[in-house]
């Protein structure tokens, strides 16, 4: 079974999605392909993060119509039997003219309107819709009008060997307590700029600590100045992007994981330091953190910008080291029991086999004559513009905010 999944080899969560499941799925006769289709794209991608499944179509193609026959024609060729677009814009526009032998799915990935809409496009097309929450699904069903009957819960997998030695690792052991932050340094989605609020809360309680922030990203200069104080006496270090196989040990010396977003999905970053036994303390997003923390058993949750609250839930680990490394070991073999890759695997092998099972859809593709752009990506000037200058007005606009 052949399933093209849109995504560019780059940084970030939906690539890691496609890294972590191609090889378990491979187990059950699933072929899992990378596709990134035109110009945009191609100037994401990122040679590194490509492997043997990654494909590029359409390098230099701007429109999305040349972009969407593109895919449609590799889809032949390649006999792809079902078809996850994400976020592509070439892709999603290519539904309404694929074969009906060709299934789609659709899986939503963050919460957020435009992730919702994007999840929805194509609807008349989409065989099954996953989520990777609790409340991914019900946003989607309450406000978006998704057929219950056509969702799925499937939470995001992890490879728990990758973080066996870090999970091994006893944690609380040293007198000055190791705090950890991964992630992108922004604030809209990743509240970096609580980070200096938590930091201060802490100083005034008096815990020894430090707070390593490894990432990159748009605030990532006025997180460090906001910084700047904790930085040069010590407690605060910046320690820059992490490639994958550098996020193990940075993890392993991190006793309480710091995770600051004010929404998500299903956040890799955070499985990960369950993985790896590290505790979490996190801002409760409803229905995504929560339901992947257990309050007290597997970490800590604390209300939304309530940096007070957080240094609290800090302070009292630093106080009580048994209770760290139980939590530690707790939420180590959660992870492992509930987000595993080999879990997520059979669960999208069962999906794509049960998918493949019912017979193809009534549908007659629509001619390229009558090629209409996915309505979550119009063409207008914009796209014309080059991405560098995209994300200085980007920044520009976030800094008077």
């Amino acid at each position: 079974m052949r399933v093209a999944f849109g995504s560019v080899p780059k940084d970030g969560g939906t690539f890691t999605f496609y890294r972590n499941l191609r090889l378990a799925l491979r187990a059950h006769g699933v072929d899992l392909r990378c596709v990134s289709v035109g110009r945009d794209e191609a100037r994401l991608w990122e040679d590194g993060y490509a492997d043997a499944g990654c494909t590029l179509l359409a390098p230099r193609a701007i429109g999305l119509k040349a972009q969407a026959r593109a895919f449609a024609d590799w889809c032949e060729a390649e006999e792809i039997d079902i078809v996850m677009g994400i976020n592509s814009g070439g892709i999603l526009s290519s539904f309404p003219h694929l074969p009906a032998r060709i299934r789609v799915m659709a899986r939503c990935a963050n919460a957020f309107d435009q992730g919702y809409r994007v999840t929805m496009a194509g609807r008349d097309r989409l065989a099954r819709i996953v989520a990777l929450s609790p409340r991914l699904r019900d946003d989607l069903v309450r406000d978006y009008g998704a057929d219950p009957g056509i969702l799925r819960l499937i939470p995001n997998g992890i490879d728990p060997a990758r973080f066996d030695a870090a999970a091994a690792q006893p944690r609380g052991q040293g007198a000055r307590l190791e705090l950890g932050f991964l992630g992108r340094l922004e604030h809209g989605q990743k509240g970096v700029l609580h980070l200096p609020a938590i930091v201060d809360a802490l100083l005034a309680r008096g815990v020894d600590f430090r707070l390593r922030i490894a990432g990159k990203g748009r605030h990532g200069d006025q997180l460090r100045r906001a910084l700047a104080g904790a930085e040069a006496a010590g407690q605060v270090e910046f320690v820059g992007a992490l490639g994958p196989d550098d996020i193990p040990d940075f993890l392993a010396q991190t006793d309480v994981f710091v995770f600051t977003s004010r929404f998500e999905g299903m956040p890799n970053a955070l499985l990960e330091a369950m993985m790896a036994g590290a505790v979490p303390v996190c801002f409760n997003i409803a229905g995504i953190t929560d339901f992947m923390i257990q309050e007290g058993r597997t970490g800590h949750l604390v209300a939304q910008e309530d940096a007070a609250g957080f240094a609290d839930a800090v302070a009292g680990l630093a106080a009580d080291r048994t209770r760290l490394a139980t939590l530690h070991k707790a939420v180590a073999l959660d992870a492992r029991a509930r987000f595993s890759n080999a879990i997520a695997a059979a669960s999208y092998a069962a999906l794509f086999t049960e998918i493949m099972a019912e017979a193809p859809p009534h549908w007659v593709p629509k001619p390229w004559a009558d090629f209409v752009p996915d309505a979550n990506f119009p063409q207008t000037w914009r796209r014309f513009v080059p991405p560098g200058v995209k994300e200085w007005v980007k920044g520009r606009r976030f800094a008077y905010q």
